[in-house]
């Protein structure tokens, strides 16, 4: 048993069914769904106290991140966190931390400001912090937190 997801209701949700399966096998403890943002309809109201989106955001348009933060939203308790953490382009990042961004595969890397926007759409309080030292490799990521 993993020890982070001990004595924690953990619910994923991912499109790759191979992801889902293996997710699965590794935590069977953890609900795991195969499915889109978009599609996704089992919004338990005012139930998590933390949603977590994981290098998600840079992989949705902004219609589908749109609706990752309304789902967020309505699934999460009064004072409750959303905290996302995606690649992001920035004027001060390395070359090479432009160039692994330029190869990932999600479409829709955006700046601070423009993930900023999006959760300004649908949340009042965010926090935004980018980073240019997480990972052994160079890559910028930000990391948002929004409050309920």
């Amino acid at each position: 048993m993993v020890p982070y997801l001990q004595d924690i209701e953990y619910v994923g949700l991912d499109v790759s069914p191979e992801y889902v399966e293996k997710a699965r096998r590794r935590f069977p403890q953890a609900r795991f769904i195969c499915q889109s943002v978009g599609e996704y309809d089992r919004v338990e109201p005012n139930y998590f106290d933390l949603v977590l989106a994981l290098g998600v955001l840079h992989h949705l348009d902004d219609h589908e991140a749109l609706t990752l933060f309304q789902i967020a939203r309505d699934a999460m308790k009064p004072g409750a966190r959303l905290v996302t953490l995606d690649g992001v382009w920035t004027d001060d990042q390395s070359q090479v931390a432009k160039y692994l961004l330029s190869r990932d595969r999600g479409r829709f890397v955006r700046s601070e400001a423009g993930y900023r926007e999006l959760a300004a759409k649908v949340f009042s309080k965010i926090e935004a912090r980018v980073r240019h030292d997480l990972l052994r490799i160079p890559y910028t990521v930000v990391i948002l937190t929004c409050v309920q």
